[in-house]
């Protein structure tokens, strides 16, 4: 079984694009994480200040998506302190929020190797047909998150008319590559209607 642990963080500033850096600076503390095949990181959220940068409040959490057998060495991160774009990020507690069947789900990247919106859509219809999953979606607005390796392009993508016992399937599994740099990784979305 896949669940999310939530931790609470300590910082001012983050990079828009800190998808990379953040899997960079998990694995240095947990290398075991790098080969989580379900392992996920979340897109850390904040105010944009226009300048390439988010603005972090009390609020903001750090995210992981993670099998439950690994969660007792997830908590590990506690306590720790991560540098990320030129930003201290302090670790502090963690709790436990498990997947729920709630429909529709949204990711905020989905990142399948094609970069055309007609060959993304295309590569989703395939991947949900290989899942067996019933579902309508649409895509939203293109994302990049910048590697040492070059670019990964990928689309938000809402799922909506999905049974909710593919919910979960969603959620554990994902769609598309990168999940540890935050793409592909589902949360329940209110409506189809604020797709971003």
């Amino acid at each position: 079984m896949v669940t999310d642990i939530q931790f609470d963080i300590k910082g001012s500033l983050l990079p828009i694009d800190h998808g990379y850096a953040l899997f960079l600076e998990l694995a240095r503390l947990l290398p075991w994480f790098a080969d989580e095949a379900l392992g996920g990181i979340h897109p850390i959220h904040g105010a944009d200040t226009g300048h390439g940068e988010l603005i972090l409040n009390r609020r903001t959490k750090l995210v992981v998506r993670i099998e439950a057998a690994r969660v007792a060495d997830l908590m590990k991160l506690s306590g720790q302190t991560i540098q990320i774009g030129g930003h201290a990020l302090e670790i502090g507690s963690a709790k436990n929020k498990p997947l729920t069947q709630h429909t529709p789900l949204f990711a905020h990247c989905v990142a399948t190797g094609s970069e055309d919106e007609l060959d993304f859509t295309n590569d989703i219809i395939h991947l949900l047909d290989e899942m067996k999953i019933d579902s309508r979606f649409v895509c939203g607005k293109r994302q990049t998150i910048k590697t040492l390796d070059g670019t990964v392009s990928g689309f938000s993508l809402m799922l909506h008319g999905l049974p909710v016992e593919h919910s979960l399937l969603v959620q554990q599994l994902g769609l598309g590559k990168h999940r540890k740099m935050g793409c592909g990784i589902f949360i329940p979305h209110k409506s189809i209607a604020a797709l971003t």
